[in-house]
């Protein structure tokens, strides 16, 4: 066996450097793209702007939430269509608690309107009347979701009923159930002005936590690169290295058919009559 030299005492030592050092490489590698994706706490200044309530229009651009609106507060005015309410199933507070959330379009004066969650219920029942007149909501921003997010107990709960149930806050679908053209978020209310007194049967739904912000480090996706380049080298250098020892003649057979070659291209050069030169004009 051609390779049974690797089994003496001082090759078993150096497959175990070999070993400890490649997997040192790619530990340093790890630790230089951990280092490479950060992770920041929004300040104190950045959390108080996603508290202070802004109108609902200032954080949509084409009738989609702006970059890093959703969750912000925001407040919008209209009069709730209650004859068009809908109940979306299988969410849950955080404290655990399944349930509803009951949805509701807002009409506003040019005939536009906006999804708004009334709240959540742990019942499947009727919701609550929707107060007459117009009001001003104030909760916080999220956006449409897509048919597909659904999850299957909430699509089976909703194809029970699908006249009065949802499986997602889905804009693509309500835009074509409802008769208003919506924009493509809702907001989850948490307070209703004038005072929903029906509304005290539904939950306000909370804020999400804020989410941090993240940046990638250019300088420690290069060392974490440099690393693992290391590793594959020492690698191929010890492998290249031990065929060339199990093998001398096939090493030998490859030095000498270059040797011949060269000596061929010599010899080729030595017969080739030289080039003569023009003759010269009298």
């Amino acid at each position: 066996m051609k390779y049974r030299f690797l089994l003496r005492p001082g090759w078993l030592a150096a497959i175990a450097a070999l070993v400890a050092l490649t997997a040192a490489f790619v530990g340093l590698g790890m630790w230089q793209f951990s280092r490479a994706h950060r992770t920041h706490k929004l300040s104190a200044q950045e959390l108080t702007a996603r508290a202070t309530v802004v109108p609902l229009a200032q954080l949509l651009k084409d009738g989609s939430p702006a970059n890093g609106a959703l969750g912000h507060a925001v407040t919008v005015s209209g009069v709730l269509d209650g004859t068009r309410q809908l109940l979306v199933p299988d969410r849950a507070l955080p404290d655990g608690r399944d349930g509803y959330l009951v949805i509701a379009p807002l009409k506003a004066a040019d005939g536009t309107a906006v999804v708004v969650s009334r709240g959540w219920t742990a019942q499947p029942v009727t919701p609550p009347p929707v107060p007459a007149g117009p009001v001003t909501i104030t909760g916080w921003l999220a956006a449409a979701e897509p048919a597909d997010s659904a999850s299957a107990k909430a699509e089976d709960d909703a194809a029970k009923d699908p006249a009065h149930r949802i499986a997602t806050v889905d804009v693509a679908t309500l835009v074509n159930t409802w008769p208003y053209p919506l924009d493509q978020s809702y907001v989850n209310a948490l307070s209703i002005n004038p005072a929903d007194d029906a509304a005290v049967k539904l939950t306000p739904v909370p804020a999400p936590t804020p989410p941090n912000k993240s940046s990638w480090y250019i300088l420690n996706l290069g060392y974490t690169l440099q690393w693992w380049v290391f590793g594959i080298v020492g690698l191929w250098w010890f492998a290249t290295y031990v065929r060339r020892l199990a093998n001398p003649a096939a090493e030998d057979a490859e030095e000498e058919a270059a040797q011949e070659e060269d000596s061929e291209e010599e010899d080729a050069e030595e017969l080739s009559p030289p080039a003569q030169a023009p003759a010269a004009t009298p």
